[in-house]
């Protein structure tokens, strides 16, 4: 069973969406000791969660009823996810983009997603946390290697799917427009490497990207984007909107 439209789903007369402020060593040990195969959550997971989110004790509870509705086990594999992400947005890019969600989803590295992980992953993206939180998540997205360093390869690999795959959800084909955007954003991707003070830059860590990004106005509204942005990136967007599926 696909559940649609997630961000429609809590019924509350404010919509209230969690941040966090830093994904933590700490709170991965935390999680790390809750089974993975648990079926209900204790009243500790609670106030943790609703410690680090802005979600009401209500509506974890209505997540957690409808993740175990559709992920019976307990968890989401890498796998799952991704056929989820290409039932989501059927493109040529879908495959290679999910891979790189699902890896900021994946606070714990162990290639797969409990209900703990995919709640904070829906809270670090939604359209009321700050640029900055947006920011936080987003480095993991980049960070391939999980090294806590950006590359420039690493930047210009994942900078290219992100801006094909929001195209390709405004147009059915690639164009020339779509191959200036990309060497747009590549372009000033690497401006932020090099607007680095000192010796040539080769790696960022996360607080030189997120003052990077918030300093280039075409990345700022690609990754971050304000609802009133005309074009907004879809990495917001589509992990809002994220859909809860069976094995």
């Amino acid at each position: 069973m696909i559940y649609h439209g997630i961000k429609n789903t809590i019924s509350s007369h404010r919509r209230r969406y969690g941040l966090m402020n830093k994904i933590g060593t700490g709170f991965r040990r935390v999680f790390r000791r809750f089974g993975r195969s648990s079926k209900l959550l204790s009243e500790m997971e609670i106030q943790i969660l609703l410690s680090i989110t802005n979600f009401t004790r209500e509506e974890i509870l209505q997540w957690h009823e409808k993740f175990l509705a559709d992920c019976p086990h307990g968890y989401m594999t890498r796998k799952e996810f991704i056929l989820m992400y290409k039932s989501l947005c059927p493109t040529d890019d879908a495959e290679r983009f999910a891979g790189h969600i699902f890896r900021a989803f994946d606070i714990d590295k162990s290639n797969t997603i409990d209900f703990r992980e995919f709640l904070i992953g829906l809270s670090m993206t939604s359209t009321t946390s700050s640029p900055q939180t947006k920011l936080r998540w987003i480095f993991q997205v980049f960070d391939i290697d999980g090294n806590g360093l950006l590359t420039r390869k690493e930047c210009l690999e994942v900078i290219d799917i992100i801006v094909r795959f929001n195209q390709t959800q405004l147009t059915d084909e690639e164009d020339h427009e779509t191959e200036r955007l990309v060497h747009s954003a590549k372009r000033s991707m690497m401006k932020i490497f090099d607007n680095i003070s000192g010796d040539r830059c080769n790696a960022l860590t996360m607080t030189q990207f997120i003052e990077g990004c918030q300093k280039d106005e075409f990345i700022s509204k690609l990754l971050t984007p304000t609802p009133e942005s005309e074009n907004g990136s879809t990495i917001i967007q589509n992990t809002e909107n994220i859909p809860i599926v069976n094995e």
